[in-house]
């Protein structure tokens, strides 16, 4: 199970069965198969959504966010109600699942104990015994969609190559470069240190660029290591890259000047860019293709849902 956040799963199931916990004979916005949907199982939905979306987004993104849920939040809620309704005609035994989550989750989030859990919880106002019942009912969805949707989805070789050569760039590593280097720092009055640089270059005609390197560098650690690290292109001072990029495996540049001193490098390694093969995203390609027939497949499914129920909005919630 991916986890983004301990809290936001746990502000999402709460707000997925919102509508369980209402008691109150009120206002009504809709009847579902003869329940009626009231207005303050809509407004704790809302409010458990916009938390649980609060755990995820920020700034402009989360507004739009809100926005979207407040936009559609009837909605969402009666197609919760109508999976929850069908989920329970399948009696699916899903407790040795759950544990396995729970245990995910406290691996994922550094929980010690069941005790740390149950804290954690009870921190945000979750009672855990309502949560392990959120996440029964999650995994219960979770099998009824596996079984009504994602069963009937099949991703065949011709629809895989096909995606892998529209998304080359998806699946091409960019090149890498591997250096060492002599650094020497900018000296407090800003002058140049011509005559310790010549005196390197000179030593470098000579003798091997690590013993020159571990000699002179002024990089921390260099007495133990000279290399400056494995960069990407992009990562490096554009200087640094320039001249790397010109190198051959082994060759080492002239003297570098950035803002924070004087470098020359060495490249170590240079592997080139290049483009994945399909046999090792395959995997990776059919989880992108099924998810996406799956977004599709299951509006299909919850539409069939609504015309095979009694759906009938009573008022918009605004």
């Amino acid at each position: 199970m991916k986890a983004r956040t301990f809290l936001a799963l746990a502000l999402f199931l709460a707000a997925s069965a919102a509508f369980l916990a209402a008691e109150v004979v009120e206002e009504i916005y809709a009847v579902v198969n003869e329940e009626a949907i009231t207005g303050s199982e809509l407004r704790k939905f809302e409010a458990d959504m916009i938390r649980a979306l609060r755990y995820e987004k920020r700034g402009e993104d989360l507004e739009a966010a809100v926005a979207e849920l407040r936009r559609n939040l009837l909605d969402k809620f009666i197609e919760q109600k109508l999976l929850l309704s069908k989920v329970k005609e399948k009696n699916y035994d899903v407790d040795a699942d759950v544990e396995v989550i729970i245990q995910e989750i406290r691996k994922q989030n550094n929980i010690a104990s069941e005790d740390d859990l149950k804290a954690a919880l009870a921190a945000e106002g979750i009672e855990y015994a309502d949560w392990k019942d959120m996440l029964r009912e999650q995994r219960r969805q979770q099998r009824l969609v596996a079984e009504e949707v994602g069963a009937k989805i099949k991703v065949d070789n011709p629809q895989i190559m096909e995606y892998y050569r529209g998304h080359e760039a998806e699946f091409t590593l960019p090149a890498e470069l591997t250096l060492n280097c002599i650094y020497l720092a900018r000296p407090e009055d800003g002058s140049l240190p011509q005559e310790k640089m010549a005196r390197i270059l000179e030593e470098l005609k000579n003798e091997g660029f690590v013993e020159v390197a571990k000699r002179h560098s002024q990089l921390p650690g260099a007495p133990e290591s000279i290399a400056l690290g494995t960069f990407k292109p992009g990562e490096l001072d554009p200087k640094l890259e320039e001249a790397a990029l010109a190198l051959k495996k082994g060759e080492a540049s002239g003297w570098i000047e950035t803002e924070t001193g004087f470098y020359v490098i060495q490249l170590a390694e240079f592997v080139p860019q290049r483009l994945r093969e399909v046999r090792e995203v395959r995997e990776d390609i059919i989880r992108i293709l099924r998810d996406a027939e799956q977004q599709v497949k299951l509006k299909e499914y919850i539409e069939q849902l609504k015309k095979d129920s009694y759906v009938k909005i009573l008022k918009n919630y605004e």
